[in-house]
């Protein structure tokens, strides 16, 4: 057998010669490589442009490496694009060794998804035009997409392999980093194959059930117009504003480094503000194990953000943004729109496709915003012992679900609203978005159509060998429909581009034929595809009655005139005789226009979907703008703060009450607390930060007394408020803790003016009693009680700052006035007096004593010669008196027995000077007592 012979055969089965496709794959690969040294060119730009220096230079002398040991600078830029284009084929760069017996291993997941965008594209349009010049059946479109998809997979996850970087470690060992893998092998495999088998699968010619099913493909292109259409318009909003904003502070705007970095992180950038738009989450998730988990404690855990953890007019832009593109798309999507009418495949087609598409959508997005990294750690010893870490970024896991929500309403839009908006758009502002046409089949000409079209008049559809004509002149201008009824009454669709979608070609229209991409039709000019006739989707059953109205006058004018083409036309006219092909006659969509009655049904119909969907969009956004701001953790914490600036103790209590025993709550009153001096005067809401779905750390900037102090609360989800919203409740906060010296016999305290029973405090401690407090000056003093003593007020200031609440104490007391002085000094006297009654010459419980022998029982009397003056001070545990500066003086007389038994007694005097020391006790009611110490002085 012949090499000829060979290719024919294969032919004949669909099997083509694979160099073709083989060479897209190289140059897909070519590409994305290229594409790579752009990124890392850029990347390189970005790093001087932030001030950081040689990169190179600066990661060796991190690791204390030298350029000779790590290979020459121009070698490692080399080597880079390989890993890069690798790591855009789904490839982790990971490095994995093993010295002196620790064996420890990382790697960085991230998808650059310019690389990865060149390759697809390049595959994808290289496989249409190799399918243009290479007729393959689907065998051969698969064989050869597989057999590429194999190679570039093979030399992508070789070359990443074979050009590892090689980082020296050990005496003549070394490190390699790359991201050869097989993820990179059945990525690489699985984007070249998919791509180029779909770049050639789009120029064969359809099926003939094609028209059922076209919205499918126009799904996925509105959807990925959708997200392009929010990133590119969020971009530009961003950058505008952070633009201006840094260049009044004076600063480089940040969204230079955002679009140096766009080949690397563009997926990022495309998934995050779509995702973010649409009201999903980012999540940030790290997570440990090992020494690394204790060491890392209260990292570890789950963070999300959303659209509205970001300013306020932040996320009010998005939900314009958001809004937007949604009426845009709805008008996209309704613009030009066809569907089969009365086919439930077709009918149910058109309402999930888009939902369908736009969850697809959500996952691909899903895998764009993921990047991780990871590390790991064993035989480190006991200490250590094996070690893990990770952490990673991207869009919550319920992003598909929000997106395909986002779908059905762009559908609802389209039916329901964008009909009444689009007239009064330009064409020109929707005709860009083009949906998917049937494609081309290989050497047809127009004349094929001059040769149908003059054949013999309108016979059974299908009825003649195969053949494919040129678009047809005379189609809408404004992209609407115009219907000739075949002989069978299908209706012929001339669409926008003048194809012919289904039905008859008269011979009239043949010989307007122009040259443009051709449809398949039979001999009797009925297109391949036309046993599926299509409509606008916003026809009615008035409009879509035309068809068997037009069946029953072409089958009547078919049946009257015979072969000679006499059909009566179905708005009265009739043919010519002889007049070939044109038995159809002259039918136009004037024919399928509304009655008045319908019209208003139709109208009134709109406008009640058209307001419900409003509502269902109002009654959303709405939830989602109290349930973020009305019903936020951050609104707990500001009525919190609210409550405290006020001095609402008890609204405060009521939002966060401490942790402490009722006792010591004594003081959180609002009388006490609302003529305290000094509270917070302002105070402002800085952060927040969810940690998942059930609580929320706030944090908020507190000003008193001109000082500002950085506050943190918790804040923690305790089900719902007002049916649907989230009810937050703050977690046990921290209250400063004022410890009241009661002195001994006070039963009453006065705080800020307040009276506060000392019975109601909480005195387990002793002396002092602890009571929690909020911000502000606090003054406690005693009750005025007598002219014998003033109260002395103690004042203590609590700050909002928690590290300045040590020794915060407050010890009211009273001071003797002048009168309490000589109140003392009298009780003194008469205790010095009431000693002097005794006979002894060391009376019990006083002062003085005399050093007397053979005393005459009961022959002894005390004379006070002189008082002592006495001192009154305070002490740790109340008033001492002493006169250790003014002593007093005593005689003590007595009769001293002889030395003989007729001896007769002697009297005798015995002089003494003495001191006096006791306590001073001032009672409840103003009254001071005195009492001498067992000693002297």
């Amino acid at each position: 057998m012949t090499p000829e012979e060979i290719t024919r055969k294969l032919g004949e089965v669909g099997l083509v010669n694979p160099l073709q496709s083989l060479a897209v794959g190289a140059i897909a690969y070519a590409g994305a490589f290229l594409m790579a040294i752009v990124a890392v060119v850029l990347s390189v730009v970005a790093i001087v442009v932030n001030g950081l220096g040689n990169p190179v230079d600066s990661a060796l002398e991190s690791v204390d490496m030298d350029q000779a040991e790590a290979g020459s600078g121009v070698a490692s830029l080399l080597r880079l694009p390989f890993q890069l284009v690798a790591m855009a084929t789904f490839g982790s760069f990971d490095v994995d060794g093993t010295i002196e017996g620790v064996s420890f291993g990382a790697g960085l997941r991230i998808l650059p998804f310019g690389i990865t965008l060149v390759m697809v594209l390049l595959a994808f349009y290289g496989g249409r035009f190799v399918q243009k010049r290479q007729r393959a059946g689907l065998l051969g479109i698969w064989t050869t997409s597989v057999l590429t998809g194999f190679g570039v997979a093979l030399f992508t996850a070789l070359s990443a392999f074979i050009l590892a970087e090689r980082v020296p470690a050990e005496a003549g060992a070394s490190i390699s980093l790359h991201a050869a893998g097989f993820d990179t092998f059945f990525g690489a495999f699985a984007l070249i194959t998919l791509s180029l088998a779909l770049g050639r699968l789009t120029v064969r010619a359809r099926r003939s059930w094609w028209p059922l099913v076209a919205d499918l493909p126009a799904a996925f292109k509105l959807a990925v117009s959708h997200a392009l259409i929010v990133t590119v318009l969020g971009l530009c909003g961003v950058t505008i504003v952070s633009t201006i904003q840094a260049l009044i502070d004076g600063e480089t705007p940040p969204m230079i480094y955002v679009l140096l970095l766009l080949p690397l992180i563009g997926g990022h950038v495309l998934s995050f503000v779509t995702g973010l738009d649409m009201l999903s989450a980012a999540t940030a998730n790290i997570d440990g194990a090992g020494a690394l988990s204790y060491l890392m404690d209260g990292m570890n855990g789950t963070e999300r953000a959303t659209m509205f953890s970001l300013p306020w007019y932040t996320w009010l832009g998005g939900l314009l943004l958001g809004g937007l593109a949604l009426l845009l798309a709805s008008l996209l999507w309704q613009h030009q729109r066809r569907i089969v009418p009365h086919h439930v495949v077709s009918l149910g087609v058109s309402w999930i496709a888009l939902p369908a598409a736009y969850f697809l959508g959500g996952l691909v997005l899903l895998v764009l915003s993921q990047a991780s990294v990871a590390a790991r750690l064993s035989g480190g010893g006991f200490f250590f012992g094996d070690m893990r870490i990770g952490a990673s970024v991207g869009l919550a896991a319920w992003t598909p679900l929000l997106a395909m929500m986002a779908g059905v309403i762009v559908e609802l839009l389209s039916r329901f609203v964008a009909p009444f908006l689009t007239p009064f758009l330009p064409s020109a502002a929707l005709s860009w978005f083009r949906r998917p046409l049937a494609p081309a089949a290989a050497g047809v000409t127009s004349g094929a159509v001059g040769a149908a079209g003059a054949s013999s008049a309108a016979g059974p559809a299908g009825s003649g060998p195969l053949t494919y004509s040129a678009p047809l002149a005379g189609a809408a201008p404004d992209g609407g429909f115009s219907l000739a009824p075949s002989a069978q009454g299908i209706p012929t669709d001339i669409n926008a581009d003048g194809v012919v979608e289904a039905g008859t070609v008269s011979a009239q229209h043949a010989g307007q034929a122009q040259a443009h991409e051709a449809v398949p039709t039979s001999a009797d000019g009925t297109a391949a595809a036309g046993r599926y006739a299509t409509v606008p989707i916003g026809a009615t059953a008035g409009a879509l009655s035309f068809a068997g109205a037009a069946g029953a006058a072409g089958a009547a004018g078919a049946a009257g005139a015979g072969g000679a083409g006499g059909a009566a036309g179905a708005d009265g006219s009739t043919a010519e005789p002889g007049a070939a092909g044109n038995s159809t006659g002259k039918i136009t969509a004037a024919a399928a226009s509304l009655s008045p009655r319908t019209r208003k049904l139709v109208l009134a119909g709109a406008v009640v979907v058209g307001a419900g969907i409003v509502l269902v969009i109002g009654l959303i956004v709405t939830f989602v703008v109290l349930s973020n701001t009305v019903f936020s953790p951050e609104k707990r914490v500001e009525a919190y703060l609210g409550a405290v600036q006020a001095g609402d103790a008890e609204q405060a209590l009521e939002i966060a009450a401490p942790n402490v025993p009722t006792a010591q709550q004594a003081l959180l009153t609002n009388d006490i607390a609302g003529a305290a001096e000094n509270r917070i005067s302002d105070f402002e809401i800085v952060g927040s930060e969810e940690s998942g779905s059930k609580s929320a750390t706030v944090t908020a900037k507190v000003t008193q007394d001109g000082v500002t102090t950085t506050r943190t609360y918790r804040v923690d989800r305790s089900g719902r408020t007002a049916v649907v919203f989230p009810d937050w409740t703050m977690a046990e906060t921290e209250y400063a803790t004022l410890a009241l010296v009661i002195p001994d016999g006070a039963a009453t305290l006065l705080v800020n003016g307040q009276e506060v029973a000392v019975s109601d405090l909480d005195t387990s401690e002793g002396y002092y009693a602890p009571a929690a407090v909020l911000p502000g000056q606090y003054t406690v003093t005693l009750p005025e009680s007598s002219e014998l003593v003033a109260a002395v007020e103690s004042v203590a200031y609590v700050s909002a700052d928690p590290d300045d609440w040590y020794e915060l104490y407050a010890a009211p007391g009273y001071s003797l006035s002048e009168s309490g002085m000589e109140e003392v000094q009298t009780q003194v006297d008469a205790l010095l007096d009431e000693c002097a009654t005794s006979t002894e010459e060391s009376p019990d419980g006083c002062p003085f004593r005399a050093y007397a022998y053979g005393v005459v029982e009961d022959s002894g009397s005390w004379t006070i010669d002189s008082y002592p003056t006495v001192e009154v001070e305070e002490g740790e545990e109340g008033w001492y008196f002493g006169s250790s500066s003014s002593a007093g003086a005593a005689t003590y007389s007595y009769q001293k027995e002889g030395w003989g038994s007729d001896d007769e007694p002697t009297d005798e005097t015995d002089e003494s000077s003495f001191s006096v020391s006791g306590t001073v006790t001032v009672g409840e009611d103003g009254t001071v007592a005195v009492e001498f110490d067992d000693g002297w002085w």
